[in-house]
């Protein structure tokens, strides 16, 4: 039996297995242990009863305890301290009195209890990814019917294909409570159409249930609810902010979008979740294929006052050399289109 005790033990306290019967011996002067009777001591307490024993004080082994108003002396656990309070069950005369250390008894009304939000929330923290694994958003389909080279038809189309992924939906909650954000744009959001799927659903056909990815039954992992597998990409998200965008601008250019929230390091951490925090930045990187460039990735960084720095790195040699000749025509383009440019470079990937 291990030694149990009614406070909590300290973090670095090793258990060790002791004896479940602990024999006491009442501590006597010398006058009362030559006048002593054959009257066993704690002849009152019945088999089984349950006692609170103080450790009075440690002498080379052996603790002074004091219960039931007597003082015993008792061997205990090598980390056993004066001031302890030990629960104890007494197990009888076999002749001197034995006690069995208890564990204490915690009332159900004690016992921390959580919510079934906070159950839900630690079991999808238990099976999140690892921190290499980002948050993905992937679209159903392009987001253009055809080619473009406006680039503010592809800015919209991909906000529009970003800002209601479910990401963000209780930033924009918030917003539609104080009148910042449309009721609208919060029932095209993944939480509520998921939610109004399901519920046609059950309308229709009470005994029907919302369909799971099939990918989780095969792997013999227990399915996820759509709107479970949307939370863990959100705490995934929290946990580090970042996120990686995957899809078609339009049928056959793919791209590739991380996008990241860059922290000053100078800046204390109680403040990195301010909206316009003087420390916060952000980092986009982009991956993409072009007719004539090539694989290309262009890193592109916003700092706080709202300046970008831009590096593109072409695969090709001679992607870099065209970059390089219309890289001042690219900075006036920027320019008039009121982008603060702080630095514009092209950089040939070597393959290092």
């Amino acid at each position: 039996m291990a030694r149990m005790m009614d406070g909590p033990l300290p973090r670095d306290a090793t258990p060790r297995p002791v004896s479940g019967l602990v024999p006491v011996q009442a501590v006597l002067n010398p006058t009362e242990r030559d006048q002593a009777s054959p009257r066993p001591a704690f002849e009152r307490l019945a088999l089984g009863q349950m006692l609170t024993g103080l450790v009075k004080s440690l002498n080379k082994g052996i603790a002074q305890v004091e219960i039931d108003g007597q003082t015993v002396a008792m061997r205990l656990p090598p980390d056993t301290a004066p001031g302890d309070t030990l629960r104890l069950r007494f197990a009888g005369h076999m002749p001197q009195p034995v006690f069995l250390l208890a564990a204490p008894q915690t009332a159900a009304h004690d016992a921390p209890q959580l919510s079934q939000t906070a159950r839900l929330l630690s079991e999808l923290m238990q099976h999140l990814p690892g921190r290499q694994a980002l948050a993905t958003v992937t679209p159903n389909g392009p987001l253009l019917d055809q080619p473009t080279t406006n680039p503010a038809v592809v800015a919209l189309a991909l906000r529009t294909a970003l800002v209601p992924s479910g990401l963000f939906y209780e930033s924009h909650l918030a917003n539609w409570a104080v009148g910042q954000d449309s009721l609208d744009g919060l029932l095209q959001e993944p939480q509520n159409r998921l939610v109004a799927a399901e519920t046609a659903r059950t309308t229709a056909s009470p005994a029907h249930t919302l369909a799971l990815p099939a990918t989780a039954e095969t792997a013999g992992e227990k399915p996820l609810n759509p709107l479970h597998a949307l939370l863990t990409q959100q705490l995934q998200v929290l946990e580090s902010p970042q996120f990686v965008w995957r899809g078609d601008v339009w049928p056959g250019q793919t791209l590739t979008w991380q996008l990241r929230q860059d922290i000053d390091p100078e800046h204390d951490h109680a403040h990195a979740d301010a909206a316009h925090d003087a420390g916060t930045g952000w980092e986009s990187d982009l991956k993409l294929s072009l007719p004539q460039l090539g694989n290309l990735t262009v890193h592109i960084k916003l700092d706080a006052h709202q300046a970008f720095s831009i590096r593109m790195v072409p695969e090709r040699l001679a992607a870099e050399t065209l970059l390089q000749q219309n890289r001042e025509a690219l900075a006036t383009r920027l320019a008039e289109a009121g982008c603060t440019l702080h630095s514009l470079t092209v950089q040939h990937d070597d393959g290092a």
